[in-house]
């Protein structure tokens, strides 16, 4: 190996280089016999990031695990450094697979222009102090706890969005998702993120958007599964979900502000009516009502299948527009400034410029016309 040649200075290249080894299921002795390293250390120091790659290394690197240069190089990618947790009820792995390399275009986006603007997130993240072992009643605990931190007011749903962004700095975004993925969270070093399906019903959004947030904000203590299935069959898995719905349920609808109008229901009012009207208040499902009610121990759980199968909901569906506002106005910012061709911009989005115009005036993000 040339002691003379030139070390490259690439960003998350350490990942990229553990990722490459994986995928060519090579150990790290393997590779850097691959590479004539005389021990596996260097390539050790290179995966670590303690010790930069030389270009001769970088193309022996892609003979030895059929990697091409953009793996390495390309800052729009988010390559072997996040974390993917999807709720979903029947995809197949090659479409997760599809998506996420997409989100991750998405992410890689987000992060390389925050750099730019000098958007890098702090060192601390909030994260709550639940377990494998805190039972179903702290999880409700600690949504009501989220919702008053977060200043949510009687109807969550109504803040809940920019609240995350704004108090926690965790990404969300509405997005077209693969037919049966409903939402996600992923764990990324430049900041955590949680998409929705805007193609779902508003309701399910809004739990899918606080199941996720317990996702984020437990994931050090009790990793999700990369594929949340709605039953899941691990034990583990079950209970991280129901935790997970246990938080988002007591997050969205306060049990005071329930309890008041379970109290305030007139003896004419059916129990059907009742939950569509609760649940159209609190801006969530008859299911979620139907089974908050159940936590606080107001209705029966026995009394699920009858009384949801008696909720007649509305069927009309508001799609919102795609991604953020928050998330348009730094491509646009990128853009502007010319650290992002609208080329790419367009193509990591999967957009038209008429498109893109579009989503950017329904967040009200102002586009220069000249774009």
């Amino acid at each position: 190996m040339n002691a003379d040649c030139q070390f490259l200075t690439l960003p998350h290249v350490s990942r990229r280089v553990t990722a490459a080894r994986e995928d060519a299921s090579l150990t790290q002795a393997a590779l850097s016999k691959k590479m004539g390293f005389k021990d596996r250390q260097t390539l050790a120091s290179i995966e670590a990031g303690q010790r930069k790659i030389s270009v001769d290394e970088l193309l022996a690197l892609m003979q030895a695990t059929g990697k091409d240069m953009e793996f390495f190089t390309d800052p729009f990618r988010v390559v072997g450094e996040a974390g993917f947790s999807y709720r979903a009820s029947g995809p197949s792995e090659i479409e997760v697979d599809q998506f996420e390399e997409q989100v991750g275009g998405w992410l890689a986006l987000w992060r390389f222009l925050g750099e730019k603007r000098g958007d890098e997130p702090g060192p601390l993240r909030p994260r709550l102090a639940i377990n494998e072992r805190s039972t179903f009643e702290e999880a409700q605990i600690a949504g009501e706890q989220v919702a008053r931190e977060l200043k949510l007011g009687q109807i969550p749903a109504e803040k809940l969005a920019e609240a995350i962004e704004a108090k926690f700095s965790i990404l969300v975004l509405s997005v077209d998702m693969p037919e049966g993925v409903s939402g996600a969270a992923v764990q990324l070093a430049s900041g955590d993120s949680i998409l929705t399906n805007r193609n779902e019903p508003s309701g399910r959004r809004t739990f899918d958007l606080a199941h996720e947030l317990f996702h984020v904000l437990t994931w050090d203590a009790l990793p999700p599964e990369r594929v949340d299935r709605e039953n899941p069959t691990s034990y583990k898995a079950k209970r991280t979900e129901q935790l997970a719905d246990n938080f988002a349920g007591a997050l969205l609808i306060p049990s005071e502000s329930l309890a008041t109008r379970w109290m305030a229901r007139t003896s004419t009012t059916t129990l059907d009516a009742w939950i569509l009207a609760t649940a159209n208040h609190f801006q969530v499902s008859a299911a979620a009502v139907f089974w908050r009610m159940v936590a606080l121990g107001l209705l029966k759980k026995d009394d699920a299948s009858q009384t949801l199968s008696q909720v007649v909901t509305s069927t009309k569906r508001v799609t919102p527009p795609m991604f953020s506002r928050r998330f348009l106005d730094r491509v646009v910012w990128g853009i502007d400034r010319g650290e992002v061709s609208v080329r790419r911009v367009l193509n990591l989005l999967n957009l038209e410029m008429d498109e893109f115009r579009s989503q950017c005036a329904a967040h009200g993000v102002p586009v220069e016309i000249g774009l």
